[in-house]
C-alpha cells in the first residue's frame, strides 16, 4: 500500500475509534452502577487516560522533530502545546521533556504506549535511563511492582551514581527555579528546586518558626499536620 494511504487510514480509524468512545462514554448511566462497577469504571478510565497521555507524548516528539509548532505564534513548543491543549505551562514543559527523552528510549516508549507504564512512571524511568542507559531494563522491571516513590528513589540513586558530587551540584544550581501559581480554588502554590546546601539554609530558618507555631498550637489543643505548621512558618 502507498504510505500516504496508510497514514490517511490510520487517522480515519483513530478518529472513528475516539468518536465512538466519546459517544459511548456520554451515553453511560453511571448512576446505575454498583460499588464494584464504579471501581471498575475508574480502572477503565485510567486505561483510557494513559492511552491518551502516551499518544500525546509521542506525538509531541514528532511535532518537535518536524517543527510543526513553528509559525503558530508560539515562542516555544511548550508554549504551543499549552495553547493547543489548554494545559498548564509546567505540564506542557514536562511533556516536551519526556518526549525528547523517549526519542532515545524505544523500550520505555513501547511500555508507555502499551499501557504497562503510566506517564508518572515513564518520567522516572526516562530520568534515570537517559543518564545511565544500562539501567533502563532494571527501572522498567522495578516499575511493575514498586510504588512511584520507590521508583523515584531508585531513579535518584541511578542519577546520583552517574554524576559526581561537584557536577551534580552544578547541574542542580543551573536548573534552579522558584515557581508560583494560583489554582482555581484560590490557593497560592509554591514550587522550588535549589541545591541541597541552599535548601538546608532555608529549612534552618523555617525550623525554629515551625517549632514556635507547634508550641502555640499544642497549648491551644489544636493539632494539625507538620506540613500545616511548616506552611505557617513560611
Amino acid at each position: 500500500s502507498h504510505p500516504c494511504f496508510i497514514v490517511e487510514h490510520m487517522f480515519d480509524r483513530l478518529n472513528h475509534i475516539t468518536t465512538e468512545l466519546q459517544t459511548f462514554i456520554s451515553s453511560l448511566e453511571v448512576d446505575c452502577v454498583d460499588a464494584a462497577g464504579a471501581r471498575e469504571l475508574v480502572e477503565i478510565a485510567e486505561r483510557v487516560r494513559r492511552a491518551g497521555d502516551s499518544l500525546r507524548t509521542v506525538a509531541v516528539g514528532q511535532v518537535e522533530r518536524t517543527n510543526a509548532w513553528k509559525g503558530e505564534g508560539a515562542k516555544s513548543i511548550s508554549e504551543w502545546l499549552s495553547n493547543e491543549t489548554d494545559c498548564a505551562r509546567y505540564e506542557a514543559q514536562s511533556v516536551v521533556l519526556l518526549a525528547n527523552q523517549l526519542q532515545h528510549l524505544p523500550v520505555t516508549t513501547a511500555a508507555l504506549l502499551s499501557g504497562d507504564l503510566s506517564g508518572t512512571q515513564a518520567v522516572e524511568v526516562a530520568r534515570g535511563a537517559i543518564v545511565a542507559p544500562n539501567t533502563e531494563t532494571q527501572l522498567l522491571n522495578l516499575s511493575r511492582h514498586a510504588t512511584v516513590r520507590d521508583l523515584r528513589d531508585a531513579t535518584s540513586r541511578v542519577v546520583a551514581a552517574a554524576t559526581d558530587e561537584a557536577e551534580r551540584h552544578r547541574q542542580v544550581h543551573k536548573s534552579r527555579y522558584l515557581k508560583s501559581w494560583t489554582d482555581l480554588d484560590g490557593s497560592f502554590n509554591l514550587k522550588t528546586r535549589i541545591t541541597a546546601a541552599n535548601g538546608a539554609l532555608v529549612m534552618a530558618v523555617l525550623k525554629p518558626l515551625q517549632d514556635e507555631v507547634f508550641k502555640v498550637a499544642r497549648k491551644s489543643g489544636n493539632h494539625e499536620r507538620p506540613e500545616a505548621y511548616a506552611a505557617d512558618a513560611l
